[in-house]
């Protein structure tokens, strides 16, 4: 894809995103990496390493380089970024693009240069960093821009970005140690108790998404969850229905619950009239659970709607980013700073 000039990148904990200037998504990947446990040698990455999770030989490890919204090891972060780089512009691009990388909130400075310094190296001209929770709103379809409050919640894999926007700015916002892998965790930590099975990260993530709920359905589900039996220590499969995960779930939802109340709380009352007026909108992977768009709405009394591509919209807010940047001029890309002052390094 000679003649890449500007793009977008989506940095998520569990998946990566890139987009390209007039032609929108051009990469969906799982963010994996598999590795040589002796020399670090990297074996596999992307789709083809998530395959390959609980499935390897003593001799390979497969890792997930960011996770819970930080960055576990620069160095696989490092490899797994120039190895997506080039599969977008090319081992000899024409020139250096210009790129927007959409970070996690909260990221200390020091990481986010360091991550800057990791692009630059990979082939790009100047990096522009953007706010997780900034980008998800603009895919979201939220006019941040305007003079009134507009709230949206990204779930993504590690943390919850809890955001209340007006003229550009986020005038409230939170980073919440919630987020899909907890849900993941919480499913594995229920099955171990009730069952005495032991599964991995990628079942619990399957019956998240098959049969996970955040609320009663209106017909039961299940789904066998195969693993090994804690008692026997020989592998087992059980039944699991969407009524148990329900139970499973409760506590990372609670906390959650209890978390956008006091948000709501530290919200300025002009502003939370506009919210609730306007209702609250939900992104990010993790807000595709079953139910939770009405939990939030029982729980806070306001209209919770889940956008549309959830997943996406963090990609789609990039786009819209470099595809339509005059209408986005005034808008602060990154908390505390405002758009118009960023650096490009």
């Amino acid at each position: 894809m000679f003649g890449v000039d500007e793009l977008g990148m989506d940095l998520g904990t569990s998946t990566l995103h890139i987009v390209v200037r007039g032609k929108g998504i051009v990469l969906s990947e799982p963010a994996y990496v598999t590795y040589d446990r002796q020399t670090r040698d990297v074996v596999a990455v992307g789709e083809e390493s998530r395959r390959m999770y609980g499935r390897t030989p003593a001799g390979l490890i497969v890792e997930r380089p960011l996770r819970d919204g930080r960055i576990r090891s620069f160095d696989l972060v490092s490899k797994m970024l120039r190895y997506f780089m080039r599969k977008v512009v090319g081992k000899r691009a024409a020139f250096r693009p210009r790129l927007l990388l959409a970070l996690p909130g909260g990221m200390a400075p020091s990481e986010r240069q360091t991550l800057v310094d990791v692009m630059v190296d990979a082939g790009v001209r100047s990096v522009v960093p953007v706010d997780e929770s900034v980008a998800s709103a603009i895919g979201a379809g939220l006019r941040i821009d305007q003079p009134y409050g507009r709230m949206n919640i990204d779930i993504g894999g590690g943390r919850t970005n809890v955001s209340v926007f007006s003229f550009g700015h986020q005038i409230v916002w939170d980073i919440l140690d919630v987020g899909g892998d907890k849900f993941d965790d919480a499913i594995i930590d229920y099955l171990r108790k009730k069952h005495n099975l032991l599964i991995g990260a990628r079942t619990a993530e399957e019956l998240k998404v098959n049969i996970g709920s955040a609320r009663m359905r209106g017909a039961k589900l299940e789904m066998d969850a195969c693993g090994r039996s804690l008692v026997s220590g020989l592998p087992r499969a059980v039944t699991v229905n969407s009524e148990e995960m329900i139970e499973a779930l409760d506590e990372p939802l609670r906390e959650l619950m209890s978390a956008l109340h006091k948000i709501i709380e530290r919200t300025p009352p002009e502003l939370a009239s506009d919210i609730f007026d306007e209702g609250i909108t939900l992104s990010g992977g993790g807000a595709q659970l079953f139910g939770l768009a009405e939990v939030i709405s029982d729980q806070l009394r306001i209209r919770t709607t889940l956008s549309d591509e959830p997943d996406m919209c963090v990609a789609h807010g990039l786009s819209a980013l470099i595809d339509e940047s005059e209408r986005y001029e005034n808008i602060d890309l990154v908390s505390g700073g405002r758009s118009d002052a960023m650096r490009e390094d």
